[in-house]
This record gives C-alpha cells, sequence and structure tokens, in this order.
C-alpha cells in the first residue's frame, strides 16, 4: 500500500515505510547449523522472510557471490501466482543451462503461497512440472507474515524447511 509523503510544491507517493526502520523479525530464529542462500526468483518471492525465519544468507534476487565467501548452497524461493512459477522455471532453467556461478548448489525451489486456499488448476500443474525438474517445498499462506508480524508457531512445512537448512535432509 502507497502512502502519501508531502513535498513542497507536489504530492509524492511512496511505496513502503517512509522512515527507515528496523524490521522486526516474521519471528524468532531457528538456528541455522549450515549456511544458506534464499535467492529469490523475483521481487517479493518471500526469501527475505525465509531468511530471517530461518537463517540465511539473502542476497536478494541475485546468484550468491561464492568468491566472497557468500553460502553455496541455495534455496531459490518464487511465489505462486503465474509470474512467479514462470520466474522460478527461469532459474531451474539457468540451473540446466549452467547460467550460474560455478560452485553454487541448487537445494531445492520453495514456493511461497501467494493467497490463502487451493492453487488454481493451471498453477498447480506448472508446480508439478517444476516438481520434476527439482526438489520443490511449499510454504502455505501465513497472515502475519504479510503484515510484517510474528507467528506463535511456525507451520509443518515451515519447519521441514529448518531441518533442510540445518542438514537434517
Amino acid at each position: 500500500m502507497s502512502a502519501a509523503v508531502a513535498v513542497p510544491g507536489a504530492e509524492r507517493w511512496v511505496r513502503g515505510p517512509t522512515a527507515a526502520a528496523t524490521p522486526s523479525p516474521p519471528q524468532a530464529v531457528v538456528p541455522s547449523g549450515l549456511p544458506i542462500t534464499w535467492m529469490g526468483a523475483h521481487g517479493g518471492a518471500g526469501a527475505t522472510s525465509l531468511a530471517r525465519a530461518l537463517g540465511g544468507a539473502d542476497p536478494g534476487v541475485r546468484w550468491p557471490d561464492v568468491r566472497r565467501g557468500e553460502p553455496r548452497r541455495v534455496l531459490a524461493v518464487a511465489r505462486t501466482h503465474s509470474a512467479g512459477i514462470q520466474a522460478a522455471s527461469a532459474v531451474l532453467d539457468a540451473m540446466r543451462l549452467g547460467n550460474h556461478p560455478e560452485g553454487v548448489h541448487l537445494l531445492g525451489l520453495v514456493l511461497v503461497a501467494d493467497a490463502p486456499g487451493r492453487l488454481p488448476v493451471k498453477l498447480a500443474h506448472r508446480v508439478r512440472i517444476l516438481g520434476s525438474a527439482a526438489c520443490v517445498h511449499r510454504v502455505p499462506w501465513i497472515p502475519s507474515w504479510r503484515v510484517g508480524g510474528r507467528t506463535a508457531h511456525l507451520p509443518r512445512e515451515v519447519l521441514a524447511l529448518a531441518d533442510l537448512v540445518n542438514g537434517a535432509s
């Protein structure tokens, strides 16, 4: 949602908070035993929320730079809407074609629900296709994360990701 900011002689709209604020984590951090990179396949994928909740690096929508010490173990993150699934497909295609930094290891694809409820049939079919190319992990809709809040209990799907991040899987 946009917020109005007073500018002399004009009205300007700014997306997001207008003052620098330290965002609170979505919930308590689960300690990470092994370093991981949560790479967004597109902006707004949910990589930052997962990094805050489970630990790990969040380079945004770029591959990690292992030469600078960024974790080489990567979980690509995308939303379950059409554009997000298309972006996830592009990441998997880059891996297939070798268009990624040397030394990067893709552990899988994390699909974060873009809305509550079941996926439409067309999108569910596309997710099954992605699953034939990579290990797909699904994160359900978490209402409190939408507004930057905390969650009392992590959904079991997120706890399974915590196990993966910590090397249990």
